[in-house]
């Protein structure tokens, strides 16, 4: 765990009153444990009268503080998400002094890969907390998908199809806030996050419960103050709403944070002002300081250079911007923007169907997603005719699919998937040209998008050479033994892999 997130384990708490002796239930390790409070003092406004806040002490004495949440009516919840086996001790505390409680689960290992964060030994990835690398496979979706008015057996249709299509994440427009515009959120009876309604707060939720079965990570577009949108503007509420997200969304192993979007530097006037540079970067830390369970947080931005990227409130770099098929010119926007220890996020860089992206054809898809991964970056992929509001990314009616773009991004994944790129990073350093990820001295992965030859500057040594067709990666030729990486060719002008293996 790197140090800035090492504030999720604090300092232990004194020693909790005795316990029942009962048979304590059992929580999977990252999965959510949940626990009700009955308080019947009559307050006038049970969001800002009183809080709530719970202590939990793991089997290695170490104390997480989480804040609670009111769920209606005399209702108080408290929700958390514990990260190593054992028995877990809590107490939960009401500000005025209302009587709380106290109690004790059995953390047991599950199925849960972990929370979704980067993978600390390769920070280039992400990966799970305590676990492996992720090669994350997102795929955007218009303001539709969490409506009310949007039939559920279509939302388990489109579901089904993502899993067996490979994504593994999901971008989501109008998910905490609806997109009040025309051809956006506006019709769609999306969950209204605020004004504070526990009742709009539980549809949400019962739709994430789905995806964390799904194994299906959520990464929301529009943020928690989202363009076009009714978030609260005065910082008291704006604390109070960040606190009802950590404290009810916090909990869940499977998503991440976004501060605002899309845009929010050049949409003023769709952020009603209220969302310039020091806003971004005050919610930023804001959010950071408040979330005890230390989720990813970045935040979704125009088109060129993420100006947030090193920002220590900033966990991932978020991108818009390299569109089009100037693979040298996307590999030169990704390396400006690779930031030490963050993942880089190609957010809105890879949209066929999109109007601003251009022409994508089956072979410019499969060339610029080559580029993308081995230049370390995760990809969000998009399948629309326009806007980002349409096609198939916006309608997810099957009839709207073009299937040759999932299948060609889809042949990139399965393929990348295989070839440890947990343990390898961008090297352009080393190649005098194509897209290098490497890991030093032991394995190199060179893409040419026009065949040709290349040099490796690699350590003394022996290394296999391996050609791989880029068009099908089950058609390999041996290229022999190099020992100075120099003069490679590849096998025609097409496109081709190199791979060099030290022996």
């Amino acid at each position: 765990m790197t140090a800035n997130r090492r504030r999720f384990l604090l300092p232990c708490l004194a020693l909790l009153p005795a316990l029942s002796h009962a048979a304590p239930p059992a929580v999977p390790q990252w999965g959510r444990f949940e626990t009700s409070v009955t308080n019947r003092t009559a307050y006038a406004d049970p969001f800002r009268d009183v809080s709530l806040a719970a202590a939990f002490t793991g089997p290695a004495g170490r104390t997480v503080t989480c804040p609670g949440f009111h769920d209606g009516g005399t209702t108080w919840k408290v929700r958390f998400v514990p990260d190593r086996p054992g028995i877990w001790r809590y107490a939960v505390t009401f500000s005025d002094g209302s009587k709380g409680a106290a109690g004790r689960f059995r953390c047991v290992r599950g199925g849960i890969p972990g929370l979704v964060d980067t993978y600390e030994a390769n920070p280039t990835w992400f990966g799970f907390r305590g676990g492996g690398a992720v090669l994350v496979r997102s795929f955007h979706v218009g303001d539709r998908f969490f409506a009310g008015n949007w039939p559920a057996a279509r939302r388990k249709a489109f579901l089904d199809w993502a899993g067996r299509q490979g994504y593994n994440m999901l971008s989501v427009a109008s998910h905490y806030l609806n997109r009040d515009q025309s051809g956006r959120g506006r019709g769609w009876d999306t969950p209204d996050l605020w004004p504070l309604d526990p009742a709009e707060w539980r549809r949400m939720e019962a739709i994430l419960d789905d995806l964390a079965r799904r194994r299906i990570l959520v990464y929301p577009f529009a943020g928690l103050f989202g363009q076009g949108s009714d978030f609260p503007t005065a910082r008291a509420d704006q604390e109070l709403y960040v606190r009802t997200v950590v404290a009810r969304i916090g909990p869940y192993w499977n998503v991440l944070f976004n501060v605002a979007g899309p845009e929010p530097l050049i949409k003023a006037r769709q952020f009603r002002h209220a969302m310039g540079p020091d806003d971004v970067n005050r919610l930023g830390a804001l959010i950071a300081r408040l979330d005890p369970f230390e989720h990813l947080l970045s935040v979704h931005n125009a088109s060129g250079n993420d100006p947030f990227r090193r920002e220590r409130w900033s966990n991932f770099v978020t991108l818009q911007g390299g569109k089009g098929d100037d693979l040298a010119k996307l590999r030169a926007f990704l390396a400006a923007n690779r930031t030490p220890g963050k993942p880089l996020y190609a957010q809105e860089v890879f949209w066929p169907g999109n109007k601003y992206h251009g022409r994508l054809g089956d072979e410019q898809i499969r060339k610029k997603a080559y580029v993308l991964l081995l230049s370390g970056a995760t990809i969000n992929y998009a399948d629309m005719a326009g806007n980002s509001s349409s096609g198939y990314s916006g309608s997810m009616d099957p009839a709207d699919r073009v299937p040759s773009r999932h299948d060609a991004i889809k042949k990139v994944w399965d393929f990348f998937e295989k070839t440890g790129f947990g343990t390898m990073a961008p090297r352009q350093d080393v190649v005098t040209r194509g897209t290098c990820l490497a890991q030093p001295g032991r394995r190199y992965l060179v893409y040419l998008d026009e065949g040709g030859t290349v040099d490796v500057k690699v350590p003394p040594g022996t290394y296999a050479v391996e050609w791989i067709d880029a068009r099908d990666t089950t058609a390999r030729r041996s290229g022999g033994e190099t020992r100075t990486g120099r003069g490679l060719a590849a096998p025609d002008g097409k496109d081709w892999l190199l791979r060099l293996v030290r022996k």
